[in-house]
């Protein structure tokens, strides 16, 4: 056969099987930001991946902890990679097809996520499978671990932990081969909020209403706080001692972690479903109309706020933070001000920056890092031109959330005061309500009730 004809022959192959090969690529090179669209909203690629996946599989969640970055798929796949550079370091499967994706954990030695009615334990570095526990029921929550012990939320109401070491008769630490039950806590409906671990203490929220604390190492209620409407997805802590409460009642509670006070209450006009971002001494809030607030610490009053067309947050900087609209466009906004430095438009339009098939998205509390994702298995990571190394959102040497002086409180708060009732008396139709010292309590000015365990 002449050369000519292979070359023929070559070609008609390559334009029968074109379809086939294109159908296997996880994204086009449209998809891919380039650099100019980036560098016209101050923005270049920190690093990108491809996510390996079979015919039907796809990318559900990506989400991350402090050095990891996670992509969890349709089949129960579960990629990793690390967050500073974007290294593929190991895939493992928590199980079969499933349609849901909570978010997972990592301590210094493992990896925890849940699937179905499953908990399960891998190790860190390799991503072999260290246990998997049966729940008994569905998570409805991600899962957040701390060196000792790992906690999830399930349907049932429940929040569970579960102990991850062992101590000999010298004190000394392993880890277990099978989790133990430490402690569970029963609300009155579902958990969807991710559960905070302070220093002595646990609080988690819930569809309930409620926010509860209890002792991180016993099974002991310190306290409930109630609002009027359902926990949002995450809590937030400013300082040693200030818990950050998001509520569907349109208000972010601050509460003393250590003593149950009340601090303020910021009124937002709108359910707020998303977790507070905490950045230096800035308190930020969204609310599901997308009003976006900036908060001073010690009053809860309004620096500043900005409408944004129901957007959800993304990432903070030094002097920006970043956002997307309800269509997936990226929007800037100056931190100090609130003022817009690119709205969706202008990122989409002007600037050519269309990251709208990229649907998957997290909040990142951990640093400055933009990190979205497709369902076809692309993810890329965007950092501001010039910020070669990650910016600690927290700073690494502050004293750690729930932190207790020596010379400080005791351990367990002060009770709740007798005249604040576990439930508040019912109200007569048409009566204003009253908080429990009998004042008359302003419309505008909600308290949170502190509740006797």
């Amino acid at each position: 056969m002449s050369c000519r004809r292979i070359a023929v022959w070559t070609l008609a192959l390559l334009t029968l099987g074109s379809t086939a090969v294109r159908a296997q690529i996880p994204y086009t090179k449209d998809q891919i930001p380039t650099r100019t669209q980036l560098a016209r909203v101050g923005l270049e690629r920190q690093w990108i991946a491809v996510v390996a996946l079979s015919e039907t599989e796809r990318v559900l969640r990506v989400s991350r902890s402090a050095d990891l970055v996670f992509a969890q798929t349709n089949n129960g796949g579960l990629h990793t990679y690390d967050a500073d550079t974007g290294k593929y370091l190991w895939t493992a499967n928590l199980g079969g097809y499933t349609p849901f994706a909570r978010p997972v954990s990592s301590n210094s030695f493992a990896v925890f996520g849940t699937v179905a009615d499953s908990l399960l334990a891998f190790d860190k570095k390799t991503g072999r499978v260290i246990w998997r526990a049966s729940l008994g029921t569905v998570p409805t929550s991600g899962t957040v671990a701390d060196e000792d012990r790992v906690l999830v939320g399930t349907s049932e109401g429940r929040v569970n932990a579960y102990s991850l070491k062992i101590k000999d008769t010298k004190g000394n630490s392993t880890i277990r081969d099978k989790p133990a039950m430490e402690w569970g806590w029963q609300t009155s409906g579902p958990i969807g909020t991710l559960p905070l671990i302070a220093e002595h203490m646990v609080a988690f929220g819930s569809s309930d209403g409620r926010v509860y604390v209890v002792a991180k190492d016993e099974q002991t209620t310190l306290y409930r706080i109630r609002t009027g409407g359902p926990i949002g997805d995450g809590l937030g802590g400013f300082g040693t001692r200030t818990l950050l409460i998001p509520s569907a009642d349109n208000n972010l509670y601050a509460v003393d972690l250590l003593t149950s006070q009340n601090q303020w209450v910021f009124p937002s006009g709108a359910p707020i479903l998303q977790a507070p971002l905490v950045a230096g001494e800035e308190i930020l809030t969204i609310n599901e109309k997308g009003v976006l607030s900036s908060l001073d610490p010690a009053s809860g009053s309004a620096r500043w706020s900005a409408n944004t067309p129901e957007a959800t947050l993304l990432s903070i900087s030094p002097q920006r933070i970043y956002l997307r609209s309800w269509a997936h466009d990226l929007i800037v906004v100056e931190r100090a001000t609130g003022k817009y430095l690119a709205d969706a438009a202008a990122t989409y339009q002007r600037a050519g920056l269309n990251l709208r098939e990229y649907e998957l998205s997290m909040l990142n509390r951990y640093d400055d890092r933009l990190c979205l994702g497709t369902g076809s298995g692309l993810i890329v990571c965007l950092r501001e031109i010039g910020a070669n190394q990650p910016r600690p959102i927290r700073d690494p040497k502050a004293l750690p959330f729930g932190y207790i002086p020596p010379e400080g409180l005791n351990k367990t708060p002060p009770p709740v005061p007798p005249a604040e009732a576990t439930e508040p008396a019912e109200k007569k139709e048409g009566e204003p309500e009253k908080p429990a010292d009998g004042a008359e309590k302003p419309a505008d000015e909600p308290k949170p009730e502190a509740e006797k365990p």
